[in-house]
Protein backbone atom coordinates (compact mmCIF):
# COMPACT_ATOMS: atom_id res chain seq x y z
CA UNK A 1 0.00 0.00 0.00
CA UNK A 2 3.14 2.52 -0.19
CA UNK A 3 2.07 5.89 -2.21
CA UNK A 4 -1.82 5.40 -1.09
CA UNK A 5 -2.73 8.80 -1.10
CA UNK A 6 -4.67 10.76 1.56
CA UNK A 7 -8.15 11.72 1.32
CA UNK A 8 -7.25 15.08 0.58
CA UNK A 9 -4.68 14.45 -2.02
CA UNK A 10 -7.85 12.16 -3.48
CA UNK A 11 -9.68 14.56 -3.98
CA UNK A 12 -7.08 17.38 -5.42
CA UNK A 13 -6.40 14.41 -7.94
CA UNK A 14 -9.99 14.37 -9.08
CA UNK A 15 -9.98 17.97 -9.65
CA UNK A 16 -11.56 19.56 -6.64
CA UNK A 17 -11.14 22.95 -5.26
CA UNK A 18 -9.86 23.85 -1.72
CA UNK A 19 -6.62 23.33 0.46
CA UNK A 20 -3.73 20.41 -0.95
CA UNK A 21 -3.09 19.63 2.94
CA UNK A 22 -4.44 20.11 6.16
CA UNK A 23 -2.84 19.56 9.92
CA UNK A 24 -3.34 16.20 11.08
CA UNK A 25 -5.76 15.62 14.18
CA UNK A 26 -3.74 15.52 17.35
CA UNK A 27 -5.52 12.11 18.25
CA UNK A 28 -7.46 14.07 21.53
CA UNK A 29 -11.18 12.51 21.52
CA UNK A 30 -12.65 13.26 24.90
CA UNK A 31 -14.04 16.58 25.88
CA UNK A 32 -12.44 16.89 29.24
CA UNK A 33 -15.10 19.55 30.44
CA UNK A 34 -17.73 22.09 29.52
CA UNK A 35 -15.54 24.07 27.45
CA UNK A 36 -14.79 23.90 23.73
CA UNK A 37 -11.59 22.16 23.69
CA UNK A 38 -9.97 20.12 21.05
CA UNK A 39 -11.67 16.98 22.09
CA UNK A 40 -14.93 18.77 21.33
CA UNK A 41 -13.89 19.80 17.90
CA UNK A 42 -11.61 17.24 17.12
CA UNK A 43 -10.61 19.09 14.30
CA UNK A 44 -7.97 18.07 11.18
CA UNK A 45 -7.34 14.97 9.43
CA UNK A 46 -7.86 11.68 10.71
CA UNK A 47 -4.82 9.54 11.54
CA UNK A 48 -4.44 6.49 9.34
CA UNK A 49 -1.35 3.96 8.92
CA UNK A 50 -0.76 0.71 7.63
CA UNK A 51 1.51 -1.48 8.98
CA UNK A 52 3.97 -3.38 6.53
CA UNK A 53 5.34 -6.91 7.51
CA UNK A 54 5.79 -8.80 4.54
CA UNK A 55 9.04 -9.16 2.00
CA UNK A 56 11.49 -6.84 2.86
CA UNK A 57 9.56 -5.80 6.24
CA UNK A 58 9.37 -9.02 7.88
CA UNK A 59 11.44 -10.84 10.14
CA UNK A 60 15.05 -9.19 11.57
CA UNK A 61 17.90 -7.76 10.61
CA UNK A 62 21.56 -8.12 11.66
CA UNK A 63 22.86 -4.22 12.97
CA UNK A 64 25.97 -3.84 14.24
CA UNK A 65 26.88 -0.52 16.37
CA UNK A 66 30.38 0.08 17.43
CA UNK A 67 30.12 1.12 21.05
CA UNK A 68 34.10 1.28 22.32
CA UNK A 69 37.35 1.58 20.58
CA UNK A 70 40.15 0.03 22.86
CA UNK A 71 43.41 1.70 22.34
CA UNK A 72 46.95 0.69 20.87
CA UNK A 73 48.13 -2.70 22.09
CA UNK A 74 45.14 -2.48 24.95
CA UNK A 75 43.08 -5.28 23.57
CA UNK A 76 43.89 -9.00 24.52
CA UNK A 77 42.14 -12.35 23.57
CA UNK A 78 42.80 -16.04 25.53
CA UNK A 79 41.05 -18.77 23.73
CA UNK A 80 41.55 -20.73 27.18
CA UNK A 81 39.90 -18.64 29.40
CA UNK A 82 37.49 -17.20 26.61
CA UNK A 83 38.47 -13.55 27.88
CA UNK A 84 38.62 -10.47 26.24
CA UNK A 85 40.83 -8.24 28.20
CA UNK A 86 41.61 -4.82 28.14
CA UNK A 87 44.23 -2.79 29.73
CA UNK A 88 42.54 0.73 29.30
CA UNK A 89 39.67 -0.67 31.17
CA UNK A 90 36.59 0.46 28.66
CA UNK A 91 35.00 -3.32 28.68
CA UNK A 92 31.83 -2.08 31.40
CA UNK A 93 29.47 -1.41 28.85
CA UNK A 94 29.63 -4.33 27.34
CA UNK A 95 26.61 -6.75 29.24
CA UNK A 96 25.54 -10.01 29.86
CA UNK A 97 23.99 -11.64 26.55
CA UNK A 98 25.26 -8.73 24.64
CA UNK A 99 26.19 -9.94 21.28
CA UNK A 100 29.16 -8.25 20.06
CA UNK A 101 31.48 -8.44 17.16
CA UNK A 102 35.69 -6.99 16.71
CA UNK A 103 37.78 -5.45 14.10
CA UNK A 104 40.25 -7.80 14.67
CA UNK A 105 41.00 -9.76 11.59
CA UNK A 106 41.45 -12.96 13.23
CA UNK A 107 39.01 -12.36 15.97
CA UNK A 108 35.82 -11.11 14.28
CA UNK A 109 32.95 -12.71 16.31
CA UNK A 110 30.11 -13.12 16.97
CA UNK A 111 30.50 -13.65 20.38
CA UNK A 112 27.81 -13.51 23.18
CA UNK A 113 29.10 -12.26 26.51
CA UNK A 114 28.67 -14.63 28.99
CA UNK A 115 29.90 -12.84 31.70
CA UNK A 116 30.18 -8.78 31.06
CA UNK A 117 29.83 -5.23 32.97
CA UNK A 118 33.39 -5.80 33.92
CA UNK A 119 35.82 -2.97 32.73
CA UNK A 120 38.77 -4.91 32.47
CA UNK A 121 37.23 -8.20 31.11
CA UNK A 122 34.73 -9.78 29.42
CA UNK A 123 33.63 -13.59 29.02
CA UNK A 124 32.52 -14.81 25.83
CA UNK A 125 31.22 -17.69 23.91
CA UNK A 126 30.65 -18.35 20.55
CA UNK A 127 33.45 -18.26 17.58
CA UNK A 128 36.79 -19.74 18.65
CA UNK A 129 39.36 -17.19 20.22
CA UNK A 130 42.80 -16.75 18.76
CA UNK A 131 44.85 -15.96 20.91
CA UNK A 132 46.20 -12.30 20.60
CA UNK A 133 47.14 -9.43 21.51
CA UNK A 134 46.72 -6.75 18.28
CA UNK A 135 49.58 -4.19 18.18
CA UNK A 136 46.42 -1.69 16.49
CA UNK A 137 43.63 -0.18 17.98
CA UNK A 138 40.32 -2.44 18.25
CA UNK A 139 36.76 -1.28 18.17
CA UNK A 140 34.37 -3.75 19.25
CA UNK A 141 30.29 -3.51 18.49
CA UNK A 142 27.35 -4.51 19.66
CA UNK A 143 24.49 -6.39 17.68
CA UNK A 144 21.39 -6.21 17.85
CA UNK A 145 18.62 -8.16 15.67
CA UNK A 146 16.03 -5.17 15.15
CA UNK A 147 12.55 -5.67 13.59
CA UNK A 148 12.23 -5.08 9.45
CA UNK A 149 8.62 -3.85 10.27
CA UNK A 150 7.39 -0.42 8.98
CA UNK A 151 4.29 1.74 9.66
CA UNK A 152 3.22 3.99 6.66
CA UNK A 153 1.71 6.89 7.46
CA UNK A 154 -1.32 7.32 4.92
CA UNK A 155 -1.79 11.19 5.48
CA UNK A 156 1.69 12.20 5.39
CA UNK A 157 3.62 9.81 3.15
CA UNK A 158 6.43 8.75 6.02
CA UNK A 159 7.45 5.58 6.36
CA UNK A 160 8.77 4.73 10.38
CA UNK A 161 10.48 1.88 11.38
CA UNK A 162 8.50 0.44 14.09
CA UNK A 163 10.46 -0.20 16.56
CA UNK A 164 13.37 1.03 18.24
CA UNK A 165 16.56 -0.61 18.99
CA UNK A 166 16.09 -2.37 22.47
CA UNK A 167 19.97 -3.69 23.28
CA UNK A 168 22.54 -1.06 22.02
CA UNK A 169 23.65 1.48 24.23
CA UNK A 170 25.47 2.03 27.40
CA UNK A 171 23.48 -0.06 29.33
CA UNK A 172 22.07 -2.43 26.46
CA UNK A 173 18.77 -1.27 26.86
CA UNK A 174 18.50 1.12 23.85
CA UNK A 175 19.18 4.34 24.99
CA UNK A 176 21.49 6.50 22.91
CA UNK A 177 23.11 9.78 23.72
CA UNK A 178 21.77 12.03 20.85
CA UNK A 179 25.45 13.00 19.83
CA UNK A 180 28.71 12.76 20.53
CA UNK A 181 30.13 9.32 20.51
CA UNK A 182 30.11 6.01 19.08
CA UNK A 183 26.61 4.51 19.91
CA UNK A 184 24.40 7.86 19.55
CA UNK A 185 21.36 8.27 17.74
CA UNK A 186 22.91 9.16 14.43
CA UNK A 187 25.62 6.48 14.33
CA UNK A 188 22.58 4.19 15.06
CA UNK A 189 21.07 5.60 12.27
CA UNK A 190 24.09 5.15 10.29
CA UNK A 191 24.44 1.54 10.97
CA UNK A 192 20.47 0.89 10.46
CA UNK A 193 21.29 2.11 6.83
CA UNK A 194 24.50 -0.04 5.99
CA UNK A 195 22.94 -2.81 6.99
CA UNK A 196 19.52 -1.92 4.60
CA UNK A 197 16.63 -2.62 7.47
CA UNK A 198 13.69 -3.11 6.27
CA UNK A 199 14.88 -3.00 2.80
CA UNK A 200 15.74 1.14 2.88
CA UNK A 201 19.11 2.56 3.15
CA UNK A 202 17.39 6.37 3.65
CA UNK A 203 16.29 6.06 7.16
CA UNK A 204 17.17 9.28 9.20
CA UNK A 205 16.17 10.23 12.87
CA UNK A 206 12.81 12.17 12.55
CA UNK A 207 12.45 15.71 13.32
CA UNK A 208 10.21 17.31 15.97
CA UNK A 209 7.48 18.60 13.11
CA UNK A 210 7.25 15.06 12.04
CA UNK A 211 7.62 13.50 15.70
CA UNK A 212 4.96 14.69 16.97
CA UNK A 213 2.52 14.25 14.19
CA UNK A 214 2.54 10.54 15.45
CA UNK A 215 1.31 11.08 18.75
CA UNK A 216 -2.20 10.81 20.09
CA UNK A 217 -2.80 13.76 22.45
CA UNK A 218 -5.17 11.52 24.59
CA UNK A 219 -4.88 11.41 28.64
CA UNK A 220 -3.40 10.22 30.42
CA UNK A 221 -0.32 10.13 27.58
CA UNK A 222 0.40 11.17 24.48
CA UNK A 223 1.86 7.50 22.99
CA UNK A 224 0.74 6.87 19.50
CA UNK A 225 -1.37 4.16 17.79
CA UNK A 226 -0.14 1.13 19.75
CA UNK A 227 -1.81 -0.99 16.92
CA UNK A 228 0.88 0.77 14.43
CA UNK A 229 3.39 1.08 17.21
CA UNK A 230 3.42 -1.46 19.91
CA UNK A 231 5.68 -0.97 22.94
CA UNK A 232 6.44 2.56 22.05
CA UNK A 233 8.80 4.08 24.91
CA UNK A 234 8.27 7.43 26.77
CA UNK A 235 11.16 8.86 25.99
CA UNK A 236 12.51 9.48 22.24
CA UNK A 237 15.06 11.94 20.45
CA UNK A 238 14.31 13.92 17.76
CA UNK A 239 16.77 15.13 15.02
CA UNK A 240 16.13 18.82 16.00
CA UNK A 241 18.62 21.31 17.82
CA UNK A 242 16.99 23.01 21.00
CA UNK A 243 17.22 26.71 20.14
CA UNK A 244 18.38 27.74 23.06
CA UNK A 245 21.22 25.67 23.18
CA UNK A 246 22.85 23.58 20.30
CA UNK A 247 24.30 21.29 22.45
CA UNK A 248 21.20 19.57 23.36
CA UNK A 249 18.11 18.57 21.35
CA UNK A 250 14.22 18.59 21.67
CA UNK A 251 12.93 14.86 22.83
CA UNK A 252 9.68 13.04 23.18
CA UNK A 253 9.63 12.66 26.92
CA UNK A 254 5.45 11.19 27.81
CA UNK A 255 3.38 13.36 27.86
CA UNK A 256 4.96 16.53 26.62
CA UNK A 257 7.85 17.33 24.51
CA UNK A 258 10.96 18.72 25.97
CA UNK A 259 14.24 19.81 25.06
CA UNK A 260 16.59 17.50 26.47
CA UNK A 261 20.67 17.55 26.85
CA UNK A 262 22.64 15.40 24.44
CA UNK A 263 24.11 13.12 26.63
CA UNK A 264 21.01 11.58 28.79
CA UNK A 265 20.06 8.88 26.69
CA UNK A 266 16.66 8.31 24.83
CA UNK A 267 15.68 6.04 22.82
CA UNK A 268 15.08 6.43 19.03
CA UNK A 269 12.60 5.76 16.09
CA UNK A 270 13.82 6.09 12.46
CA UNK A 271 11.68 7.69 9.80
CA UNK A 272 12.07 7.96 6.06
CA UNK A 273 10.66 10.00 3.19
CA UNK A 274 9.26 13.39 3.52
Amino acid sequence: MTGQLSPLAQGKAAGEAGYTTLLLKTGQTTQYDSELDDGYYEKGVAKSYTVNTAGSQSGTTNVNLAHYAGGAGAIAFNNTTHKITDSGNGLALFKTNDVILTDSASNPGPFTVTTGNNAAEIVCTGATFVNETPAGAVTISKREAISNNTVLDNNTGLVWLRYCCAKFGVSSNGNLDWKGNLYDAFAYCAAANAASLGGYTDWRVPNVNEFMSILDFEATTNLPDSTAFPSFPSEVWTSTTRVNGTTSAYQFYQPITVAAKAGDPKRVILVRGG
